[in-house]
């Protein structure tokens, strides 16, 4: 396994029913300081900086003091009752948003992800928008899934407005778009809930907002780095597996923080259960539906290897947790989010296998990666998502299993994973630029192959161009320069360049911005 050199541990610079039911609903919650808090700036609240790991909270306060947007959410979970015929939810959000586009804005955009694909276009509605205490009237766009609030006066540069809204979200049962990340498993009653809010458009440096469909083919989510403040009012017993942590509980709410992240995404269940482990200071929880226990314990093992493998060789995961819970996926076999990982529920069957090497081991170790290549290190999915997700599938899939489980097996997960799909595309007439924008691809297939076939095999020729030591100090100083940003393609050249001191445009066109994979198979 590379291990990186002392100067990688630098110091860093760096849901429908009546509207009126939210309103009257809602209860309001105040932080309570605890006796052992944080110390915080005098913009970073103490609980902020407490999903963060105690030697990288001095770092992270200028991230935090940095971010856009900062949420508040108070949301009521609602089970279908006498006069409510659909499980959803029921808010009120409030954030508090600095202009950091360099620009004056007169309106702001918010997604709606959950209104695409629906078949009735209004999952998620919203209402009630405030500007600084201020009634507005909201512009929804054709397709239901942006609501522009508007600014009477243009909102400067460097200016902050607090904006307001009430939403009701409802969240769909057996739902099999979006690969299952807003839906209701009805075998497990496990609710995965992914885009259940308004959430501000994302802001890409290239282009401004991104304001696109939500991806057929790819990640349907494209966010900035936020904080959130989320209180919740769940059925009795009910468990909330979410990004960040609990910080306050009493009998009817529960409220959680994150430290900066892309967004906060939920799991809820009746009945979990959790096994738990701790790695370098971070506790990871695997929770598990009865007679999942054994894949539970195999999920907890494979994220423990993983977390510590790629904080060794890239640098800190920050956060104090990470969880990891099933869910009823199609056509996904894990997907990422801030300090919470989906890893599908077919997993979870008794009987399955975990010889080495095996599939979950690798599904694991892919969306741990991701909290690096996607949660810290952001970039636009919808335009470039061969960054994070070529770069994810190459290094868990050589790097990971090749330092854990010897040279050998490492090569039959790229022969397996990478090579021999490689080669059969490439014989079919499949061949596809990768940096191609996520929806631009003819097909889903030629999608997937781009993203993760052909673009983790060109993140490996460079990996033997430059050797493991250059590699390593390249995805290092990528990490440390653009953590909680969004990053170009340029950015990831740059640092392979700079690691290695050798010019690699010929080499990231040919893998990248041509089709040429004939003269690779």
């Amino acid at each position: 396994m590379p291990v990186p050199p002392d100067n990688r541990r630098r110091v860093v610079r760096l849901l429908i029913v009546l509207l009126t039911l939210a309103s009257s609903t809602l209860v309001s919650t105040t932080a309570t300081a605890q006796e052992t808090t944080p110390v915080a700036s005098p913009v970073v609240s103490a609980n902020q900086l407490m999903p963060i790991l105690p030697e990288w909270r001095d770092e992270l306060i200028p991230v935090i003091e940095s971010v856009s947007a900062r949420y508040t959410i108070d949301a009521v979970i609602q089970l279908p009752v006498a006069g409510v015929s659909t499980p959803g939810i029921t808010g009120a959000l409030s954030i508090e948003y600095t202009n950091t586009t360099g620009a004056s804005l007169s309106e702001l955009p918010f997604r709606l992800y959950a209104n695409s694909p629906d078949e009735l276009n209004e999952a998620l509605r919203v209402d009630h928008l405030t500007v600084d205490d201020a009634t507005v009237a909201p512009a929804l766009s054709e397709d239901g899934t942006t609501v522009f609030v508007p600014f009477d006066t243009p909102l400067a540069a460097g200016a902050t407005v607090t904006i307001g809204m009430s939403f009701v979200s409802a969240v769909p049962v057996n739902e099999r778009e979006h690969y299952g990340i807003f839906n209701i498993d009805p075998e497990h009653g496990t609710w995965a809930l992914a885009h259940w809010y308004p959430i501000l458009a994302g802001w890409d440096p290239d282009r401004g907002w991104v304001l696109d469909p939500p991806s057929a083919n790819g990640d349907p989510i494209f966010s900035t780095t936020s904080t959130y403040d989320v209180t919740l009012h769940l059925p009795n017993g009910w468990r909330a597996v979410t990004t960040g942590i609990e910080t306050e509980r009493n009998d009817t709410s529960r409220r959680f923080v994150t430290g900066p992240v892309r967004d906060f995404t939920m799991v809820l269940d009746g009945d979990f259960d959790v096994v738990e482990q701790e790695v370098n200071g971070t506790t990871i929880s695997s929770w598990y539906n009865p007679g999942q226990r054994r894949s539970a314990e195999a999920v907890l093992d494979y994220a423990a290897q993983s977390l510590s493998f790629f904080n060794e060789l890239i640098g800190p995961y920050p956060y104090t947790t990470l969880d990891l819970a099933p869910a009823d996926l199609f056509g996904a076999a894990g997907v990422e989010f801030p300090q919470l990982i989906y890893i599908g529920a077919s997993y979870y069957n008794p009987d399955r296998s975990f010889d080495v090497p095996n599939g979950l081991d690798f599904t694991v170790a892919h969306e741990v990666l991701h909290q690096w290549w996607y949660a810290m290190v952001g970039n636009n999915q919808y335009d470039h998502a061969f960054i994070d997700e070529g770069l994810t599938n190459f290094m868990s899939s050589t790097l990971y299993f090749g330092a854990e489980y010897g040279p050998e097996i490492g090569d039959i997960m790229t022969d397996r994973y990478l090579e021999r799909p490689f080669q059969s595309n490439i014989e079919a007439g499949n061949d596809q630029v990768v940096d191609t924008p996520t929806d631009d691809f003819p097909s889903s297939s030629g999608y997937v192959f781009a993203a993760y076939t052909k673009a983790p095999l060109g993140f490996k020729t460079i990996y033997d161009e430059i050797g493991p030591d250059a590699f390593s100090d390249a995805v290092t100083m990528y990490f440390y320069d653009n953590w909680f940003t969004v990053a170009s393609p340029d950015d990831l050249l740059a640092a392979f360049e700079a690691a290695s001191g050798e010019d690699l445009d010929a080499l990231w066109s040919h893998w990248f911005e041509e089709t040429a994979g004939e003269d690779d198979v």
